[in-house]
């Protein structure tokens, strides 16, 4: 069938016929609910879960649970608490040179929070920047920009994200959680399966691989993309209750901006 673009002296054709032609000349795939869904969740797949690779934990001893608080004075502490949205192993694989990660904030005081990238010895400052929070509580999305150092392959970084209760106090007692991340580099049967399945089916592959950050990243992107599209709420949930997070499991996505210095 050969598409081509009506003008406007031809006979409008129906929305059937048109659909080759709206995807070949990049329109919304979102012309009809049926398409949507189809294009964006596929059917064939029933849960989405994430495979945790069997690799070794880092190194360092230090725990995962957030530290310290932020609340109103008279208030009870917000639950769940601050909370870094990480596999059981507290490592998290990437493929990209500067990855998303991402963090659930409770209701607080703080409107700022720290985001700090070390070495895999805590010696080295990789990258440091400081990011606003929302208003209300969500998950937070960072993207380590482009003026980031990229990481490289095979190395391990530890993360931390500090949500700033008091400017004039500094870090000191504010809560505090923190990862890993290591990037790797895609096998050849990841890489040709991303390149040929569908946008929606990627996090499906992802998962399935044990590439955390792509995972969460990928299903981030089609939320922001198609916001009514409920099957990507459950595969994000679905994504979390794999992994233990299923306190935060149903918060919403924000993204966060970057604060300049």
């Amino acid at each position: 069938m050969t598409c081509k673009k009506s003008s406007r002296y031809q006979t409008i054709l129906s929305l059937t016929l048109l659909m080759p032609c709206l995807t070949l000349f990049g329109l919304s795939a979102q012309a009809t609910p049926a398409a949507n869904q189809a294009t964006i969740a596929p059917p064939s797949k029933i849960s989405l879960k994430f495979k945790v690779p069997k690799r070794g934990a880092p190194t360092s001893t230090a725990g995962g649970a957030s530290r310290g608080s932020c609340v109103t004075a008279n208030k009870p502490p917000s639950k769940p608490a601050l909370t870094a949205l990480k596999p059981s192993t507290r490592l998290g694989l990437t493929v990209a040179e500067r990855p998303s990660f991402f963090v659930y904030v409770p209701q607080s005081p703080a409107r700022t929070a720290v985001f700090l990238l070390l070495s895999d010895d805590d010696t080295e400052v990789v990258y440091e920047a400081t990011f606003a929070l929302p208003s209300t509580a969500g998950v937070v999305r960072f993207d380590l920009p482009n003026n980031a150092p990229s990481l490289q392959v095979g190395k391990q970084y530890h993360w931390y994200i500090t949500t700033v209760c008091n400017t004039t106090a500094g870090l000191s007692g504010s809560p505090t959680v923190e990862g890993w991340v290591e990037r790797i580099v895609p096998d050849v049967t990841l890489t040709k399966a991303l390149q040929k399945t569908l946008p929606g089916n990627r996090p499906n592959l992802y998962a399935e691989a044990g590439i955390w950050h792509e995972t969460l990243t990928t299903l981030a992107d089609l939320q922001q993309q198609y916001p009514q599209n409920t099957r990507l709420l459950q595969d994000w949930r679905e994504v979390l209750q794999s992994v233990g997070l299923d306190a935060v499991a149903a918060a919403p996505l924000i993204t966060a901006n970057t604060m300049k210095p």
